[in-house]
């Protein structure tokens, strides 16, 4: 009686193995199916986010204009003339530019007579043109800046000798973001112009204007 048993239970067996095999077969390549289906997500996300932020890099402006205007404070003679000037600036890191620029001030000064006794006023023009370097703070809206400058400055004086010197410049300032192109700035620029027969002329540009990122 019980051999007839086994033999019932081993057939019963048998056939319910394929069936046992086929399930166990369909969830392995369920589940294979979907880590595949994961892996393709997840290279569809890594794709897009690089997309992004390629184009992000494209959006990002390399080149600045700067057109300010203000006064020229010089020590000698403790006056401030009219100045304006137009810098460009190329961005090299994130919190590093370099920067190319032209300034021009004009006033008038005392014509001294005999060496001492101030007469009628004379007509000055100064012009500089310098490179340098900007270290700026990339915070979001509000981004103070020092840096330093070395060119020429050309003196004009009316009736007087005209002449080109070095000079060298520290600006120091404050930019204000309006928005990715858009941007006020504040400086005071420190500048030391070589004289005619040797020694340092100390002025200060104070100037406020408006940047165009492009």
């Amino acid at each position: 009686m019980t051999r007839p048993l086994f033999a019932l239970a081993a057939l019963c067996a048998l056939a319910l193995a394929p069936s046992v095999s086929d399930a166990q077969s369909r969830r392995d390549r369920d589940r294979d199916r979907d880590h595949e289906r994961d892996r393709d997500s997840d290279r569809d996300r890594d794709r897009i986010r690089g997309i992004r932020l390629s184009f992000q890099r494209e959006r990002t402006p390399y080149r600045e204009i700067t057109m300010s205007v203000g006064a020229l404070h010089s020590n000698d003679d403790d006056k401030n003339f009219p100045m304006a000037s137009l810098r460009a600036d190329w961005r090299l890191r994130r919190w590093l530019r370099s920067e190319f620029g032209v300034s021009y001030a004009t006033g008038s000064i005392d014509r001294l007579e005999n060496g001492s006794n101030p007469t009628d006023d004379r007509t000055l023009q100064l012009a500089t043109a310098t490179v340098g370097l900007r270290a700026e703070l990339p915070t979001p809206w509000v981004r103070p800046y020092v840096g330093a400058a070395a060119g020429l400055v050309h003196r004009h004086e009316e009736e007087g000798a005209q002449y080109v010197r070095t000079t060298m410049a520290f600006p120091a300032g404050l930019r204000l973001v309006l928005s990715d192109r858009v941007s006020l700035r504040g400086e005071a620029r420190f500048r030391f112009d070589q004289r005619r027969r040797g020694g340092e002329a100390v002025r200060i540009e104070q100037t406020g204007g408006l940047s165009v990122a492009f």
